[in-house]
């Protein structure tokens, strides 16, 4: 039963975000999708107390009150009240309704609910989205929606975490003595007694951290090899990363060189203290983020071309 409990919470989250984000207020903003969860799980733990049934959003049920012309949320609570009168005073005549028009009824919401822009922007977003969405969709004509739902969710999390590992980006920054650096691919291999400025675009969780390790230059026979790795913006490392960051800093170390890490946000830091990362690398190779861009990597290649021996050229 917990397999389908979890699969239908999730289906009634989803429709509730598809109402929210399909369907703007009054004012033409959207709602905040994490309201909406939190009233719509409130909802349903107080109706648990008084017998009342498990509900979530309704996409179809929407369309039918936008294709009578509401024009507020409040339309919700004036349609429940008429439900709740019809079925208490003509209830033997509800039950005289043909289900053809019940299921013509159903066929027109249904219909309304139809996002056909929203399923052409995924169309032509690119292949990987719509192989997803097209095996989605098939799936629900196939398996129980709940278990349709809950395989294009998993899908969704795979191609998540397969786009992100294969969007990390090194590249290197080769300083100019006036102007800005000039960013260019991180070299193959590093060369001895040089500052190598690496700048990583990407998600570094995961499989990313992976995919960062397989393109740092290699330091082969480099002696003295200065890489300074710049993580602005980077608050959160993944203890994947953190295992990167030791393989490098020993391979480094191994051949007399130097990691430097670069415009390191707080949070970070803390990180790098807790796992012993920050005694490897050393706290002196470590420079903080600061307000003014640019100023931490100043002051790490001040260091590392003092460390190096070289006039200071910042």
């Amino acid at each position: 039963m917990l397999l389908p409990a979890i699969s239908l919470a999730l289906i009634g989250l989803i429709q509730g975000a598809g109402v929210s984000q399909g369907i703007p207020n009054p004012d033409g903003k959207f709602p905040d999708v994490s309201r909406d969860f939190l009233g719509q799980g409130a909802g349903n733990v107080a109706a648990a107390f008084v017998g009342g049934v498990p509900a979530g959003g309704s996409i179809s049920g929407t369309a039918v009150l936008m294709g009578a012309g509401a024009q507020s949320r409040l339309a919700n609570i004036f349609a429940g009240v008429a439900v709740a009168f019809i079925m208490l005073v003509a209830g033997p005549l509800v039950e005289k309704v043909p289900m053809p028009a019940l299921a013509a009824l159903l066929i027109v919401a249904g219909f309304q609910g139809l996002r056909i822009e929203q399923a052409r922007l995924i169309w032509n977003t690119g292949r990987v989205p719509t192989v997803v969405m097209t095996i989605t969709f098939v799936a629900t004509l196939i398996v129980s929606l709940q278990y349709a739902v809950l395989l294009g969710i998993v899908l969704s999390i795979m191609v998540y975490v397969f786009n992100q590992s294969n969007k990390v980006v090194v590249t290197e920054l080769v300083l100019q003595p006036q102007g800005y650096p000039i960013e260019q691919p991180a070299p193959a291999a590093l060369t001895g007694d040089k500052l190598t400025v690496l700048m990583i675009y990407g998600s570094l969780f995961f499989a990313g951290a992976r995919s960062l390790e397989d393109q740092l230059p290699d330091v082969g026979a480099a002696e003295r090899a200065a890489v300074a790795l710049v993580l602005r913006g980077e608050s959160d490392l993944s203890s994947t990363f953190m295992g990167v960051l030791q393989r490098y800093t020993k391979t480094l170390q191994a051949r007399d060189g130097r990691l430097m890490l670069v415009g390191v946000e707080e949070s970070a830091y803390m990180q790098l203290a807790k796992t012993g990362v920050l005694n490897l690398i050393g706290a002196e190779n470590v420079f903080r983020s600061q307000p003014q861009i640019g100023a931490a990597l100043n002051s790490a290649v001040a260091s590392a071309q003092q460390w190096l021996g070289q006039a200071t050229t910042v």
